[in-house]
C-alpha cells in the first residue's frame, strides 16, 4: 500500500553559499519555530568551505539537503520552490536568523482578514557574533510602514526595495502563477518578486522585529560595492519593465494618478518613460527601452504621439544623445 505524506501548511526556502559558519544558526532558527508544521528545503549552491557537513549534522525528518555541484549552474530557489509542497513560502538566508514566533505571528496574518498576498516582519541587525550591528550600510534601509499595493508599486517604482527577502511569507500559488524567481537577477531578483506580487494582492508588514539580519564586511550579496551597483543599475531598469506590462500598465491610473490620465499602451509607456528619465541612471535605462519599443510599434507610436504630441519623440532623442551608460573602468573591484 503506498503511503502519502500529508503537504506542510509552510515551505522555507534556504539557499547558501559559504556559509558554514552562520548556516546552523539560520537552520536551527527555522526549526525552532513555534508553528512546527512546515518543511525546509536547504540548497547549498556549491559551497567548499564545509556547508554541507554542518547542516547533514542537523537531524531533523523536516529537512530536505540538496547540494548543488557548482555554483550558479541552477537557480537554487526556484530548484526548492519546484520541490516544495507548502501551502505558503518563507524565504530564509543562510546567515540570519528568525525569532521563534516569526511564522505563527505571520500565518495569523496570511489567513485573516483581507488575506494578503505577502507578509513581512520588521528587522534587527546583528554582526558576525549576533550582536546588534549599528551604523552600518544597511542601517534604515528597511521599513515598517504599510501602504496600499497601488502605492507600494509607485514608491518601488520611484525609490526601489525596501523589504528584507528573509523576513517575508507568500502564497506558493502566487509563486506559480508568477513563475518564481527570474533567474537572470542577481541582486534584485526579490525587489522583482515584490513589484509583481504587489501586482496580485496587498502586503502586510508585522512590526515586531521577528527577522535578524546578519552583516559582515565584505560577505554581503548586497553590500555596496561598485560591481553590485553596476549589476544592481541594469537590474532595476528590468524590474521596472513589468510596469509597462500587465497586469502592472493596467493600474497606471491609479498607480500615477499625478501623471496625465492615458488609455492606450502607447501614451502609457511613453508617460513613464518621461518621468523616469528625471529619477536615476537605472530609470533613464528603463526609459530608453521603453521609448525605443513605443517607437518601433507602428499603433503604440501613433497613440504615443497623440497623447503626448511629438515633442515625446524629440525629447527621446534629446535625452538619448545626452544620456551616458557607460562604465569606462570595467576592471575596477
Amino acid at each position: 500500500m503506498r503511503i502519502f505524506r500529508r503537504s506542510p501548511l509552510v515551505s522555507v526556502i534556504l539557499p547558501s553559499f559559504n556559509h558554514a559558519d552562520f548556516v546552523g544558526d539560520a537552520v536551527r532558527s527555522v526549526l525552532a519555530q513555534s508553528m512546527r508544521d512546515l518543511e525546509l528545503i536547504v540548497v547549498d549552491d556549491g559551497s567548499s568551505d564545509g556547508t554541507d557537513a554542518v547542516v547533514a549534522a542537523l537531524d531533523d525528518p523536516r529537512l530536505t539537503f540538496i547540494r548543488l555541484a557548482d555554483n550558479r549552474a541552477i537557480h537554487p530557489r526556484n530548484l526548492a520552490l519546484a520541490r516544495a509542497r507548502g501551502t505558503y513560502v518563507a524565504f530564509q538566508n543562510s546567515d540570519d536568523v528568525w525569532a521563534p514566533d516569526k511564522l505563527a505571528a505571520q500565518l495569523t496574518v496570511m489567513e485573516g482578514r483581507g488575506r494578503p498576498s505577502a507578509c513581512f516582519t520588521t528587522t534587527d541587525l546583528i554582526d558576525a557574533a549576533g550582536l546588534p550591528a549599528t551604523d552600518s550600510w544597511a542601517s534604515g534601509i528597511f521599513t515598517a510602514t504599510n501602504r496600499p499595493a497601488t502605492q507600494w508599486l509607485r514608491y518601488f517604482f520611484d525609490v526601489g526595495n525596501c523589504l528584507p527577502l528573509p523576513s517575508a511569507m507568500v502564497r506558493r500559488a502566487d509563486l506559480a502563477r508568477l513563475g518564481g524567481f527570474r533567474a537572470s537577477l542577481v541582486q534584485l531578483g526579490d525587489f522583482d518578486l515584490w513589484v509583481r506580487l504587489a501586482a496580485l494582492g496587498e502586503f502586510h508588514i508585522i512590526d515586531q522585529a521577528l527577522t535578524q539580519i546578519r552583516i559582515v564586511e565584505h560577505r554581503n550579496a548586497s553590500a555596496p560595492a561598485p560591481r553590485t551597483s553596476r549589476r544592481s543599475l541594469i537590474e532595476w531598469a528590468s524590474v521596472l519593465e513589468s510596469y509597462v506590462q500587465s497586469p502592472i500598465l493596467d493600474q497606471f491610473d491609479r498607480i500615477f494618478p499625478d501623471l496625465p490620465a492615458a488609455s492606450t499602451t502607447g501614451a502609457r509607456k511613453v508617460a513613464l518613460a518621461l518621468r523616469a528619465w528625471g529619477i536615476t541612471s537605472a530609470h533613464r535605462l528603463f526609459a530608453d527601452r521603453v521609448m525605443a519599443q513605443v517607437l518601433d510599434d507602428a499603433t503604440q507610436r501613433a497613440d504615443a504621439i497623440a497623447a503626448h504630441g511629438v515633442g515625446s519623440i524629440h525629447d527621446f532623442l534629446r535625452h538619448r544623445g545626452e544620456s551616458e551608460f557607460l562604465w569606462h573602468d570595467p576592471g575596477a573591484a
